[in-house]
């Protein structure tokens, strides 16, 4: 049995993506990179090619290790200034989540800068992520901030959860 968190606030995306990154990374977003582990290869039709890999694996798909659990319900904004948390089954490490996207694609550093993909030709590699996150878990019941200064993720625990075993 495994535990849900769930996510409240949005972050900043300064200065805001272009559209060339903004339907990237919401294709990034549909894919999370099911069935592949390279980061920087997204399917013509993410969404199509998402649903018939789920037909195929008989409706359940795994991450690649490469790419964290999670990562996928992480999307940006059509305006291309916030990226929130979309709903999703165990959707646990935020912290891990946003710092494959910095990592990646958003940061000044980000590794896809140096991939060589024709699809980051357009992309600037100039973006920080700021602001608040607030979280729950639901097997323990433990709210947590997460804040975002210029890429930097940190955890604060507010309550300290409880052990729901005993």
């Amino acid at each position: 049995m495994g535990f849900n968190t769930e996510y409240l606030g949005q972050l900043t995306i300064t200065p805001r993506l272009n559209p060339t990154e903004v339907q990237w990374l919401l294709g990034f977003a549909d894919w999370g990179g099911l069935g592949s582990g390279d980061a920087f290869y997204l399917p013509m039709n993410p969404r199509a090619e998402l649903a018939a890999a789920f037909d195929r694996a008989g409706g359940s798909l795994p991450t690649s290790p490469a790419i964290p659990y999670g990562v996928r319900d992480w999307v940006v904004c059509e305006h291309g200034d916030h990226v929130r948390w979309r709903r999703g089954e165990k959707s646990n490490d935020a912290v891990r989540a946003l710092g494959f996207l910095v990592r990646h694609y958003l940061g000044r550093d980000a590794l896809a800068k140096e991939s060589g993909h024709p699809d980051f030709a357009e992309f600037t590699f100039d973006h920080r992520l700021d602001g608040v996150i607030a979280g729950e878990r639901d097997d323990t019941d433990e709210l947590f901030l997460l804040r975002v200064i210029d890429n930097d993720i940190t955890w604060e625990t507010v309550v300290p959860g409880h052990d729901t075993a005993g």
